[in-house]
């Protein structure tokens, strides 16, 4: 069976700029580099591509197995300039009757899913063999989330309507593999957008956008589509690559640059280092997301004065408004005027509430389109009250989480009619 790893498997570069003519220079200037030297691994290209680079709204990308053929395919692109975007299209996965796939994919998340499956009590009469068949589905799209392929939903009939439940969030993966094998109904996806980008698993109707995962090249042409429908997936495919020198950014000499529009503002080099960091390499905040938590006697602030007290804070650290967007293809700060809602965490016996209230703060990224950076939450606990802070450290500045979760906590104890004195506080 032909892999994904293999020395002759297809290779996607992934090229963007700006504007549709940039986009267009980019493919030629970089069908040069690779005709000047035909011994540069496409693996390295590739990677450097998807890893090095930020990205742009205009989008080519080319399959090709040598430098030879991507060279080519690299001028070809350039003759069919693409437009500039509209708003981008959903994303939408789609597992049809769960039979598309023709066998078990190499992949260390399907046989993750599997050894789970094998691990399960069915009950008499059960299929198995669907449940397994479903495992596959749910680690195969797991795969697909690991190089950035993430739909707004998941879909599927028939034994693949629990997995797609699963793979939504809406079942466990327990209930999904057994609803599977007994055939019991599972809830109905949602709908979706009639221009949304819909990618079939396997097969699909003809002149549908079809990824089969035991087809390399299948894989690396959906890629290379989902590329230049603005989904910002990791075109390496997984492979090992090092970073080499390619052509820079095709600038436009003689043409003003835009501006951005009201209210925008340029990142600056810190911000746009992280945050190129967390979005594009990493896939993740988690290792810039500042968090504290602290202990307080005394009754729980309201939501209302909690809500106030954030705002306060707000007021008192106007960095801490950033939020991050997109206009034209390109990254810019705003300073968000909406506002910010404390998470209110029920009690829950039995569980610490500092380990409730940090889960609630740290649990989502912060590095996406107008995501607040900043977010707070508290919880009854005992004869007083648990809460947490977390930030992005783009943002933060010189204050730490700790100082700004008491002040936090000191401006709801003023908001709050009998008052309430920190205790000490406990960074966890």
């Amino acid at each position: 069976m032909a892999k994904l790893t293999d020395p002759d498997a297809p290779r996607v570069l992934a090229v963007s700029a700006r504007d549709p003519q940039a986009a267009v220079q980019a493919c030629v200037r970089l069908a040069e580099r690779l005709e000047r030297s035909p011994g540069l691994d496409p693996d390295d290209v590739a990677a450097t591509l998807a890893h090095g680079r930020e990205r742009f709204a205009v989008r080519h990308a080319v399959v090709g197995a040598d430098s030879g053929q991507l060279a080519r395919a690299l001028r070809r692109s350039a003759l069919t300039p693409r437009p500039l975007p509209g708003a981008g299209a959903d994303l939408v996965i789609d597992l049809g009757d769960g039979s598309g796939l023709r066998g078990t994919p190499d992949l260390p998340q399907v046989a993750e899913a599997i050894a789970y499956a094998g691990d399960l009590d069915f009950p008499a009469g059960a299929d198995r063999l669907a449940a397994g068949e479903a495992a596959v589905l749910h680690g195969t799209v797991q795969w697909l989330a690991s190089l950035g392929v993430r739909p707004v939903t998941v879909r599927g009939r028939g034994t693949a309507a629990p997995v797609a439940a699963a793979l939504r969030g809406e079942l466990p993966l327990r209930e999904a593999l057994l609803a599977a094998a007994t055939e019991t109904p599972a809830p109905a996806a949602p709908s979706v957008a009639a221009d949304a980008v819909v990618l079939h698993l396997g097969a699909g109707p003809e002149e549908a956008l079809v990824l089969d995962p035991l087809s390399p090249a299948s894989v690396a042409h959906a890629f290379a589509a989902l590329w230049e429908h603005g989904a910002d997936v990791d075109a390496s495919l997984g492979r090992e690559g090092r970073r080499v020198r390619l052509p820079g950014y095709p600038f436009q000499r003689g043409r003003a640059v835009d501006e951005p529009a009201h209210g925008l503002r340029p990142l600056t080099a810190h911000e746009q280092r992280w945050l190129f960091h967390d979005l594009v390499r990493s896939g993740s905040a988690a290792e810039h997301t500042l968090a504290a938590t602290a202990s307080f006697r005394g009754p729980v602030p309201t939501a209302a004065e909690a809500d106030a007290a954030l705002a306060a804070l707000l007021e008192l650290h106007p960095r801490l408004r950033t939020r991050f967007t997109r206009h034209a293809g390109r990254w810019f700060a705003r300073d968000a005027v909406e506002a910010l809602a404390v998470t209110v965490v029920p009690d829950a016996p039995g569980s610490p509430a500092g380990e409730r209230v940090r889960a609630a703060v740290v649990g989502a990224s912060f590095a996406g389109e107008d995501l607040p950076l900043v977010r707070c939450a508290l919880s009854p606990a005992g004869d007083g009250w648990a809460a947490a802070l977390a930030l992005y450290a783009p943002v933060a500045g010189d204050a730490a989480p700790q100082e700004l979760l008491a002040s936090w906590a000191a401006l709801a104890r003023d908001a709050h009619a009998d008052g309430a004195a920190p205790a000490a506080l406990a960074t966890l």
